[in-house]
């Protein structure tokens, strides 16, 4: 009786997994109320403590895994199965942030400051006339720094990968990314490159 009690539990997930499969969404419901602050801790971590990137990427996680449970074969456990979603929608948001151009590397308001689309016309104008005024300063950069900056900061390219793109050596392109922001600061003032 002992080793029966001990199985229980596993039986009983396998069958709330097995009842969230086959649609029941309040088993998918406890499922989620299981490994949402697991899920939530790993995001918290990856995406460097933004609480409404972390809420929307758990949303995602959980969507994801909703959609794609039937496909879930059980070579891993559950948990593992959604650490790995968690990991791959992080991953994709980090890209996305990356892609989302030089303006998210550089502020006039502060390290941290993010462009929203605000339904203000003045913010609107504002963000707009900021975007000119830096493009027109990467684009007066002399030519050795101008092309390793746009593709760090717009493509999200690193290091070697803009080597090999421009192939040039890897030292060679580090040096370039910070003498071009440095002249970035120079021309701008700090407080757009910090």
């Amino acid at each position: 009786m002992g080793s029966e009690s001990r199985q229980n539990p596993i039986n009983a997930r396998d069958h709330l997994l097995d009842r969230a499969r086959a649609g029941d969404s309040q088993a998918f419901d406890r499922l989620f109320v299981r490994h949402k602050d697991g899920v939530y801790a790993c995001l918290w971590h990856l995406l460097n403590g933004d609480p409404d990137l972390v809420e929307e990427a758990v949303g995602n996680v959980f969507l994801n895994a909703y959609r794609s449970l039937r496909q879930f074969r059980s070579e891993s456990s559950l948990s593992t199965w959604l650490y790995r979603i968690a990991v791959n929608e992080a991953r994709a948001r980090i890209r996305q942030k990356r892609r989302g151009g030089i303006r998210g590397w550089f502020s006039l308001n502060g390290p941290n400051a993010e462009i929203t689309a605000g339904p203000d016309p003045a913010e609107e104008a504002l963000r707009t006339e900021e975007e000119r005024i830096l493009w027109k300063a990467v684009r007066a950069l002399p030519e050795p720094f101008r092309t390793p900056i746009v593709l760090r900061y717009l493509s999200g390219l690193g290091s070697p990968q803009i080597a090999d793109a421009l192939r040039r050596p890897a030292g060679t392109v580090r040096y370039q990314l910070s003498r071009g922001l440095q002249i970035l600061r120079e021309r701008l003032g700090d407080e757009w490159t910090t």
